[in-house]
């Protein structure tokens, strides 16, 4: 059954959507990457626009402002143009200006019209307003990405183009210079809105940041744990096992050497080399990119149950088996083989030109540089909590690192970056206030999030049985107990940040 609602849609994409952006099937059919390539770039997204979605509403306005290329260097006047929109439909005289952080895509008017963050506004009449992130887009700084013209992704420009863009927007805008502002992001834009707020206390009133991790690390190994138990909780314990043997078998063929049955179940276009330590990694990679592919495809909730009903299936008798029928046959018009070289994986990374369709759709060189560099995020299989095995290593993604931007970027200088935003922006102890941190029970980045947080005006809540970014959507009868407590509470938080409220409604 396909979900319907706009809301219990939206809700089926938070729960994977972190995973995977999509299956893809617009290049090459022979040697083309794996399913779930494109998830390379959105290791911190968490939940992206739907999409395809276009603004019917007349009040969304487009614009354009014009910041600085490096905010940095005195001596370096280049500027860029990036986009902005904004809609003054529950705009009241004396209102706050509410904006969304923009994230690791294109601009999209969605989060700004439909979420609770948006119902919010219309109670404070806010003006509402939405960003695009330097380097996605339209909003491009530099003519190519070659990697030096990459290092202008760092998270200090691209705050500073934030703030500058909102003191245009409450004086040219507006038309009030004195204007509260409150900021609101899921994921990776949730984490750039708690961190403006810690920068700029006297320019930001207040945050809230869904999902947002805010603590880089290189071993991520929590997120393939937490991807577990969303197989778990939504197709079941047999599911899980059947992954869990399936990986672990294939595992002990490798180590046995004896991986001519893994290259003919699975469909390799070369023999798997088990000497070759880069390519086993590369092979257990693809096969759990690929299976989280399938189970997201099309923002249907109902995939998960149908891949597990297929790997569960009694005419299977090992997982192995069924995990390799199911992948051969559901990507069978995709490709004729499984491509496992590095160089096919590390292809799209390499590809410089603005244009080119990975980097407009899925931003996928230049988030994956922001990751080589700050942040790390490299989701390892390092933990035995979880059902892929324990092949996939820091070493896989350190050499995707070099071979996308050379070989400068070595082990001590990305353990380098990590330390450096976590040092910058206090990890999970930024000592910062009016900033509310909401997370879901069952998140594959609330091992990175705050989720215990107490200080002035500032907290932070878990919600049991919540999905990643569950929390952002318009409070309806399909919400719990617990999930209408954490609506409630962003709401009260706002509400308290802004002082008294300008609404006469409000009880």
């Amino acid at each position: 059954m396909k979900v319907s609602s706009a809301s219990v849609k939206v809700a089926a994409l938070l729960l994977l959507a972190v995973i995977v952006v999509a299956s893809g099937k617009s290049v090459d059919k022979i040697r083309r990457p794996f399913p779930g390539i494109e998830r390379l770039a959105t290791r911190r997204n968490g939940v992206v626009p739907p999409k395809g979605y276009v603004s019917q509403n007349p009040r969304t306005v487009e614009g354009r402002f014009t910041s600085r290329v490096n905010h940095f260097d005195p001596q370096d006047r280049a500027t860029f143009e990036f986009n902005y929109l904004h809609n003054d439909q529950y705009y009241r005289e004396g209102g706050p200006l509410f904006v969304v952080v923009g994230g690791h895509y294109p601009i999209n008017p969605y989060f700004m019209e439909n979420s609770h963050f948006r119902d919010v506004a219309a109670l404070e009449g806010a003006w509402l307003a939405t960003n695009e992130h330097r380097y996605f887009g339209d909003s491009f700084p530099v003519p190519d990405l070659s990697t030096e013209n990459l290092r202008f992704m760092r998270t200090e420009q691209v705050l500073f183009d934030l703030i500058e863009w909102i003191d245009f927007m409450k004086r040219e805008v507006m038309g009030d210079p004195n204007a509260r502002v409150i900021l609101h992001g899921v994921a990776y834009g949730g984490t750039l809105a708690t961190w403006a707020r810690q920068r700029f206390p006297n320019i930001i009133d207040g945050a809230w940041g869904s999902s947002a991790p805010v603590r880089a690390t290189t071993n991520f190994e929590e997120f393939a744990v937490e991807v577990g138990n969303i197989i778990r909780s939504r197709g079941g314990v047999q599911c899980y096992n059947r992954i869990f043997q399936a990986f672990h078998t294939a595992q002990n063929l490798v180590d046995a050497g004896s991986t001519e049955m893994l290259s003919e179940m699975f469909n390799t276009c070369n023999p798997v080399n088990p000497d070759d330590s880069l390519e086993v990694e590369l092979f257990f990679y693809a096969m759990m990119l690929s299976l989280e592919a399938a189970m997201v495809e099309d923002v249907d909730v109902e995939n998960i149950n149908r891949v597990c009903d297929a790997l569960t299936d009694d005419q299977f008798s090992t997982g192995m088996e069924a995990l390799s029928a199911f992948l051969v046959d559901r990507y069978s018009e995709a490709r004729e083989c499984f491509d496992l070289s590095f160089e096919n994986f590390v292809r799209y990374l390499t590809d410089v030109d603005l244009d080119a369709p990975a980097n407009v759709e899925y931003g996928l060189r230049q988030a994956t540089y922001h990751d080589c560099t700050e942040f790390g995020y490299f989701e390892t299989t390092s933990s035995p909590d979880q059902p892929f095995g324990s092949r996939v290593t820091y070493d896989l993604f350190l050499a995707e690192c070099q071979a996308a931007y050379g070989e400068w970027l070595t082990q001590d200088v990305v353990y380098e970056g990590v330390r450096l935003t976590n040092f910058h922006f206090g990890a999970t102890d930024p000592r910062v206030t009016n900033v509310l941190y909401t997370s879901g029970e069952i998140d594959p980045l609330r091992a990175v999030a705050i989720t215990e947080y107490t200080n002035l005006l500032a907290n932070a809540r878990v919600t049991p049985g919540a999905f990643i970014g569950q929390d952002i959507i318009s409070i309806s009868g399909m919400d719990s107990e617990e999930l209408l407590e954490t609506k409630h509470m962003a709401e009260e938080y706002i509400s308290t940040w802004l002082g008294s409220p300008i609404s006469p409604f409000r009880k």
